[in-house]
């Protein structure tokens, strides 16, 4: 960690700022996830010009979460903030760990079962909730940046 990096506590106040430099009014505040483990120190942008950090698929919304990762210096998921708007990356978070459920029952049943490509992130919360599953195992495979995810019987 960088000795002067932001805390997360001062967070929301640099995202304000940070908008508001941009000509952009947004409120920013710290919102359960539902599961810690996989969705840490969630925080909701809202406010007037909030949907604009979705547009374009939430790539103004990505590359404010790098800016906010770096001015932290942090490296540990569970110390760094991460943003949403409108709740779409809570929804994903819960639909992709769906699918890790459902992929599990597909191995336990046939032995493996294989996820189409996933971001390194959702690649993750598979990752997670097939852990908490005994007996089965995951392994991304290929490269690059998305990747598929096979979830297998140890």
């Amino acid at each position: 960690m960088r000795k002067n990096g932001a805390s997360l506590e001062s967070v929301p106040e640099l995202i304000t700022r940070w908008s508001a430099h941009l000509g952009l009014v947004v409120e920013t505040r710290f919102a359960p996830s539902g599961d810690e483990e996989a969705f840490p120190n969630r925080l909701v942008v809202s406010g007037p010009d909030a949907e604009l950090y979705a547009a374009s698929r939430g790539a103004a919304l990505d590359a404010l979460q790098f800016l906010v990762h770096e001015a932290q210096g942090e490296r540990e998921d569970a110390k760094l903030a991460y943003l949403d708007v409108k709740g779409a990356r809570l929804f994903r978070m819960q639909e992709v760990m769906a699918m890790g459920r459902f992929a599990a029952e597909k191995a336990r049943e046939l032995g493996s079962h294989t996820l189409g490509a996933l971001s390194a992130r959702e690649r993750r919360w598979v990752h997670l909730v097939v852990s908490r599953e005994e007996g089965l195992g995951t392994e991304s495979e290929g490269t690059g940046t998305f990747k598929p995810v096979k979830v297998f019987r140890k």
